[in-house]
């Protein structure tokens, strides 16, 4: 009887199951969708649009990064970067006198104790952005306020509908087009952060867009006299101190010269060296020696941090740049590009879509929009390509907006509760 009992709890079980699969499947109707955007540009295409412009390295990664083509976008940007440089067993061994600890236990420890921390991302890795978002939770609680972004436009029109609406929207910027950028903003307003933006105006580069940057956020500063603020800022912007071999003509980077015009030593956070690429020679020979779970950083047993010790040496030495930020953050490798792991966290799940049932052709875009944001100028939630009509989202438990959109722009839409 015991036996017969746990059998029909198990079929029960794998009915629910079943059912709960079939609720996917959604009730899709004809819709005239079109990108609400003052830009000509398109702001997602499809891949085999990318595909013709196999030249422009760093526009195509990011814009197969986009539309959440996580491989491709590896295999694009693999061409424009090596920067392996080979260990010695030396060096191996020196290595593996430092463990693995939680990265974000870690940097909020260390936030305590600063009025500014500057985090950096690779403009192609929405890994990046999902790791700052999940760092502002533990950031409020420790009193920081304000977020300031490289990728954010502060427009009039962009900070109205945010101010508004709460949510941002296609001419929110241009990086800022990535879903997980979006949501980046999204939890950021919700947690009552300030958000502004801190570019360089005009057409500004090198040292002079080093300094303007610098010289904003020093501005913003003097608004906010010792509230804390979180700083997003793309690559070598993050660095503090000289330049190697004055790089580009720089001297100092937007940190160093943050300190230099205020005298806050900020805390600063690289996540752009030891991350994945899409073949694994191309990556850092320290990274390539790691497997790990989950974001990390490398301490040893007297709690210096892996990277420190290269703080009096030559600053040409490989790999660049390790001496001149506090901490550098290791992250785990995708283990499936079609939605990786490093997306699901917190309450979002991956959610399985089918339409093959639907008349339309594909390639098509898959559109998920938070119900209540305006489908077409809001940013995406998520975003993913599909040839068969199927596709998988990760959501979180909001209600939204399924839109599906192939290459002659024939839209449909439905619910997704």
């Amino acid at each position: 009887m015991k036996h017969l009992f746990i059998i029909t709890i198990s079929l029960l079980s794998i009915s629910c199951n079943i059912k709960n699969k079939d609720q996917k499947k959604l009730d899709f109707v004809e819709f005239d969708f079109h990108f609400d955007t003052e830009s000509n540009e398109m702001p997602y295409n499809f891949s085999s649009y990318w595909d013709t412009f196999p030249t422009i390295v760093d526009r195509t990664a990011w814009e197969f990064a986009k539309i959440g083509n996580i491989e491709r976008m590896h295999e694009i940007w693999d061409m424009k970067e090596s920067i392996e440089i080979g260990l010695t067993q030396e060096q191996r061994d020196s290595f593996g006198l430092y463990k693995a600890m939680d990265a974000i236990d870690y940097i909020l420890n260390e936030a305590e104790e600063h009025q500014v921390v500057i985090i950096n991302e690779a403009h192609q890795m929405p890994q990046h952005r999902i790791f700052t978002t999940r760092l502002l939770e533990g950031l409020k609680r420790r009193g920081f306020k304000h977020l300031g972004m490289e990728g954010y436009f502060n427009t009039s029109q962009a900070d109205s509908i945010m101010q508004a609406n709460g949510y941002p929207i296609l001419d929110s910027g241009y990086y800022t087009q990535e879903p997980q950028f979006g949501n980046l903003i999204r939890t950021a307003f919700d947690m009552g952060f300030n958000i502004f933006g801190y570019e360089s105006s005009g057409n500004a580069n090198g040292k002079e867009r080093e300094i303007n940057q610098a010289r904003n956020i020093e501005s913003y500063l003097n608004r906010y006299p010792n509230e804390k603020i979180l700083i997003h800022c793309g690559f070598d912007h993050v660095y503090e101190g000289d330049m190697p071999n004055n790089s580009m003509g720089w001297g100092k980077a937007m940190a160093g010269r943050l300190t230099e015009f205020t005298g806050i030593d900020p805390l600063t956070i690289s996540q752009t060296i030891y991350s994945e690429k899409g073949n694994r020679d191309y990556e850092n020979s320290y990274y390539q020696i790691t497997d790990l779970e989950k974001p990390s950083v490398f301490v040893n047993e007297s709690g210096e941090l892996f990277g420190q010790q290269r703080k009096k040496t030559s600053i040409d030495l490989p790999p660049m740049g390790t001496f001149r930020y506090d901490i550098a953050v290791f992250h785990p490798r995708s283990k499936k590009y079609d939605r990786p792991q490093w997306m699901v966290y917190g309450d979002r799940k991956e959610v399985e879509l089918s339409f093959v049932e639907e008349n339309i052709q594909c390639p098509c875009l898959v559109l998920a929009y938070k119900k209540g944001e305006k489908v077409g100028k809001a940013v995406p939630y998520d975003i993913q390509e599909t040839n068969d009509k199927k596709v998988t989202l990760v959501l979180d438990k909001s209600d939204f907006e399924i839109v599906i959109l192939n290459q002659k722009n024939i839209a449909l839409k439905a619910e997704f509760n």
